[in-house]
């Protein structure tokens, strides 16, 4: 299915750029050319063979870029109805290059993106003294998805008095991760060979992975943290479960 999706796709975007190429205006004949140098001594320079009227060209263009456009949106509603929505987003990104300034495919690509983003919907919950958890859905490399977090937790970093130093980073993998504010929900996306780097979710992100791999999720707290309670986390998008 994924197979047909990418042919389905590679197909209508070149059949766009064909169309698109039939509105590039032809480059204008050079002019002050080094007559000593494009013509013998004596001759006469060559004249410039007259353009031809492309009217009837330009309404084949027209026409056929009206039918791509129409025919394109009503497969696509075909598509989505039938739950294919990621076949319907390229055939409407498709016809979006073709007819760019359609308010319609705009609309319907907006539409079909905002029902990709709340598909295959996942709730976990996260308990805040613990260190990395899964949240048991695998995410993919260009594939977009959406996290939101809800509700509240205690905090009590469990550390006693600090010194003007503050909490320690010693190992990313288990103390506070730099760069994203204490107490804030953050995730990594670990794959086969490797993991990412952690990034915050705080309530609520939109991203399009770079990785793919197992989403792990965690709050960036001190280890020894005596925090209570649990953050309920949503997770739709293009997500599978692991």
């Amino acid at each position: 299915m994924m197979n047909s999706g990418k042919w389905l796709a590679a197909g209508t975007i070149c059949l766009a750029v064909i169309l698109a190429a039939t509105w590039i205006a032809p480059a204008p004949p050079a002019h002050g050319q080094d007559k000593t140098k494009s013509a013998k001594k004596g001759t006469k320079p060559a004249k410039a063979k007259p353009l031809g009227n492309t009217k009837n060209l330009d309404i084949k263009a027209d026409q056929l870029q009206s039918s791509f456009s129409r025919d394109a949106e009503e497969l696509a509603g075909q598509y989505a109805e039938a739950g294919h929505l990621d076949k319907a987003k390229s055939l409407l990104e498709s016809a979006l290059v073709v007819n760019p300034q359609s308010p319609n495919i705009q609309k319907k690509l907006e539409q079909v993106k905002e029902g990709l983003m709340n598909s295959n919907d996942s709730d976990i919950e996260v308990n805040a003294a613990h260190g990395w958890e899964s949240s048991g859905v695998s995410v993919f490399e260009g594939r977009a998805l959406r996290i939101k977090a809800e509700g509240t937790y205690k905090f009590d970093s469990g550390s006693g008095n600090l010194t003007a130093a503050g909490f320690v980073e010693k190992d990313p993998g288990q103390d506070l991760i730099v760069g994203i504010p204490c107490g804030a929900l953050m995730g990594v996306i670990v794959g086969e060979t490797k993991s990412g780097k952690p990034f915050l979710i705080g309530e609520g992100l939109e991203f399009t992975p770079k990785d793919t791999g197992l989403l792990m999720l965690r709050v960036n707290a001190p280890p020894g943290n005596k925090n209570s309670g649990k953050i309920k986390v949503s997770i739709s998008g293009f997500v599978q479960p692991k």
